[in-house]
Formats: C-alpha cells, sequence, structure tokens
C-alpha cells in the first residue's frame, strides 16, 4: 500500500470512529434527565465565572443551546448583567454569520432547528470576539472537539483571531483522544462539570 493510500485508509478510519463518537454521544447525552443538565450546567456556569480570559472580555460569543447541550441562557444572562455585548451565530451557506444580540431580541429558528438571530441583527466580525463559547459532543484534553458534523466552528475558530474559545460540555463527554482530522481546529479552554483544562 502507498503512503497516499495508508494516509487515506486512516482518514476513512477516523471519520468513521468520529460518527460512531458522536452517535454514541449524542444518545447518551439525551438520556440525561432535565435535572441533570441544569445540575451539570450551573457547576459548567461557576467555572466559566472564574476564568480570567472570560471576566476581561467585552464581547461574548455564546451559542444558542438545545435539548440536553450545556444550558447557556444563564451564562448569555450573566455576561449581559457584566455589561458585556453577547453575539450568536448564524447560519448563511457554509458558514457562520455573528450577531449581536440583547435581552428582548427575538430569536428564530434556524437551520438544524438551532435558535439564530434575525437576518437584519447587528452584524459583527469574527475578530471582534474576546471570548467565544463552542458547542461539542465530546472532546479531549488536547482541546480537540467532535462536532455534529457540519464542520462550521471548524470554519469559524481559526477567523476568532483575537479570542479565547472555550468548549463547554458535561464531565462525561471528555474522551482520551479524539480522533481529529486535519481540517479539525482545538479551542484554548475546555471547562466540564469537573475542571478546567488549558490545553498545553
Amino acid at each position: 500500500m502507498s503512503a497516499s493510500e495508508t494516509e487515506h485508509a486512516d482518514r476513512q478510519l477516523r471519520q468513521r470512529a468520529k460518527q460512531a463518537l458522536r452517535n454514541q454521544m449524542r444518545m447518551v447525552r439525551g438520556a440525561l434527565p432535565q435535572s441533570a443538565c441544569e445540575a451539570r450546567s450551573a457547576e459548567i456556569r461557576k467555572r466559566l465565572v472564574g476564568v480570567a480570559e472570560l471576566e476581561r472580555a467585552a464581547t461574548v460569543l455564546a451559542f444558542a443551546s438545545i435539548g440536553n447541550e450545556v444550558l447557556t441562557r444563564p451564562i448569555i444572562e450573566e455576561a449581559w448583567s457584566a455589561g458585556k455585548r453577547v453575539a450568536l451565530p448564524r447560519v448563511d451557506g457554509d458558514e457562520l454569520r455573528l450577531h449581536l444580540i440583547h435581552s428582548q431580541a427575538p430569536l428564530t429558528l434556524g437551520a438544524f432547528s438551532v435558535p439564530e438571530p434575525a437576518e437584519d441583527a447587528p452584524a459583527i466580525e469574527p475578530d471582534e470576539i474576546d471570548f467565544a463559547l463552542v458547542p461539542g459532543l465530546a472532546l479531549d484534553p488536547r482541546g480537540y472537539r467532535i462536532g455534529y458534523g457540519g464542520g462550521y466552528y471548524d470554519r469559524l475558530i481559526p477567523r476568532l483571531s483575537n479570542a479565547c474559545t472555550c468548549a463547554v460540555a458535561y464531565d462525561f463527554q471528555l474522551i482520551s483522544e479524539v480522533p481529529e482530522l486535519p481540517f479539525d481546529v482545538s479551542v484554548d479552554l475546555v471547562i466540564t462539570d469537573c475542571r478546567v483544562i488549558r490545553p498545553a
């Protein structure tokens, strides 16, 4: 087998492993009772509050949680209370566009049934973000994550040139090693309900 064939086979194997992990973690997280989601999310929020990069941030990128994801609304409200600007992403083709929101801003169901800002909400450039919350289905201590398979955040993170990027997830979503692919991008921080990890 040639080097290129070996590389192709390795990539295929990693793709299949990622999909299997994605499916498994969806199922495990989906079985979590709402009370457990709320309790674990509260622990994540407590750990976030102590992060210096978030304290210093003037503009925060969050995401609107759905299903059994880490509950982000209390984090967003805390950021507003601290006088920070908050942005949410909106799917536009293959990219995420960022828009500022305020407490009364209506969100609409966008791609993948995720609440998004309206198209006419004030737009903001990625390099204006100081701290970015990133979702994930599985994470590892190196900061690599398995998302939902669209690659949206892998394309966005490199454009968040001035931001500390932080993936939030429940501790059981932390695995020893994500089978990353060449286009995968790591984050600066991983926060679960049990720990704060700063990848080397």
